[in-house]
């Protein structure tokens, strides 16, 4: 209990992931890399083989599951990926306690944005088929469709925030979120609901969730006790 008042405390802004984070894309995924397999001769990956080999840079995970970027470019696998994806990444739910937890965080005054490596034009268009983007103060993605790495745009968002980057909480699905909290300086909290197994995500050391519910509970319970204490 007492972690969670000091991983908590303070906080004034969370920002989030989305793939995996907030949208339960991972079905999709998974089949939009066996459509790319089966296009390109590699052999069909389980949801349960993906996450336990998703990574960034995602060129380096397509070279993992016998993808062969020499002979085919890594621009042209992608391409064929998001031809699948982006025209149907919309029709994915939410995870659980998404709303839950934009409510909770209205309610306690504290503000919420996305930090994404989807590209930033169909990141914006899902959100809005959702119903969601203007309960974001700030929605980042990329400018290209690579997915090397979202940590120079997260230094530029730390820097609109306007707040201590102590004060902000990322909440993820993968090893290179939490690799971007801690090299902006963000307090770091992954679930394993996501891109990358409850097992690999252990390896970061970070607070590990089973789900955004899980989570709101003990940040809310957190909140709750810095009130009664005084110590916000």
């Amino acid at each position: 209990m007492i972690d969670d008042i000091l991983h908590f405390s303070g906080i004034e802004h969370v920002v989030f992931d989305w793939n995996g984070t907030l949208i339960d894309d991972i079905d999709l995924a998974v089949f939009a890399v066996n459509r790319c397999g089966e296009h390109f001769g590699v052999a069909p990956v389980t949801a349960e083989q993906y996450r336990a080999r998703f990574d960034f840079p995602i060129a380096g995970f397509y070279a993992s599951l016998g993808f062969d970027l020499d002979r085919v470019p890594f621009s042209v696998i992608v391409k064929h990926y998001l031809e699948h994806f982006d025209a149907n990444v919309a029709q994915c739910p939410l995870q659980p306690g998404v709303i839950e937890f934009l409510d909770a965080a209205r309610q306690l005054g504290i503000g919420v944005s996305i930090l994404s490596a989807s590209h930033c034009d169909v990141l914006v268009q899902t959100l809005r088929a959702k119903g969601l983007f203007d309960s974001f103060e700030h929605v980042v993605g990329l400018s290209h469709n690579q997915a090397t790495s979202k940590t120079a745009e997260a230094v530029v968002l730390q820097k609109k925030l306007g707040t201590p980057a102590s004060r902000t909480l990322f909440v993820g699905d993968t090893l290179h979120d939490f690799d971007v909290a801690q090299a902006v300086g963000w307090s770091p909290v992954l679930v394993s609901t996501g891109h990358q197994d409850y097992q690999r995500l252990q390896l970061s050391g970070a607070p590990l969730f089973s789900g955004l519910g899980n989570l709101l509970e003990r940040f809310t319970h957190g909140h709750a006790l810095l009130a009664k204490t005084g110590s916000a």
